[in-house]
């Protein structure tokens, strides 16, 4: 479902690109790639009942449906939700992926930032659950998986390191921030995941099936 990307590590089923691709879309409209990255989202709508019939042909067991990376693209714009609520058929089950990148909250402020974004995804898709994902890990030490994994658990936890690691304005927002989390007591449980080394595929698999109680479900 990303109509700008160039290449790919696998070859999809269905791919957008065989309705609306970018530079099509800055050449008819004479936009720069982010404006028309905008605007492409935007007319995916017009090829959901070709994207359902394409699925329906498959006849699938499980449908993968990989968004573009911006958030501003898919989760807070009107069209991600539609899409989203408009690919199920009768009472297939969907679940949300959201990765959670494994530089960007080594330190308590980006896990932070990014726990807000994974809030308010959720927020966004409040009908559909949400699993949340700590990927490339196969970048990252096992301290510092167990780190970033023990803070998703304990907010109490988190808030402690983010007094100890963090300073001057940041900390104070940081603070702030986690406070809010240790208020609310729990988010999605965050799996960390590597494709490269197969890690915690066989975990992220049995949270599918423990959403959906059934390995007969189909979903998306």
């Amino acid at each position: 479902m990303d109509p700008g990307v160039k290449r790919m590590p696998y070859t999809p089923d269905i791919d957008i690109r065989d309705f609306i691709v970018l530079e099509e879309v800055m050449e008819k409209y004479e936009l720069g790639p982010n404006g028309a990255m905008i605007l492409a989202s935007d007319l995916m709508v017009n090829f959901l009942d070709d994207l359902k019939y394409e699925i329906d042909e498959y006849n699938p067991d499980w449908v993968f449906v990989d968004t573009a990376g911006q958030l501003e693209l898919f989760a807070f714009r009107d069209t991600g939700p539609l899409i989203a609520s408009s690919l199920g058929f009768g009472s297939i089950q969907k679940t949300v992926s959201f990765l959670f990148d494994s530089h960007l909250v080594l330190r308590p402020n980006g896990f932070i930032s990014t726990l807000l974004l994974a809030a308010s995804v959720q927020f966004r898709f409040r009908n559909i659950s949400q699993i949340n994902v700590l990927s490339k890990v196969d970048l990252l030490g096992e301290d510092q998986i167990d780190m970033i994994v023990n803070w998703s658990q304990d907010f109490k936890a988190l808030e402690d390191s983010t007094n100890e690691r963090e300073s001057g304005l940041i900390r104070e927002l940081s603070m702030l921030l986690s406070e809010v989390f240790v208020a609310l007591g729990s988010t999605s449980e965050l799996i960390p995941c590597s494709k490269n080394e197969e890690y915690g595929l066989d975990l992220l698999f049995a949270y599918f099936q423990r959403i959906f109680d059934s390995d007969e479900s189909k979903f998306y």
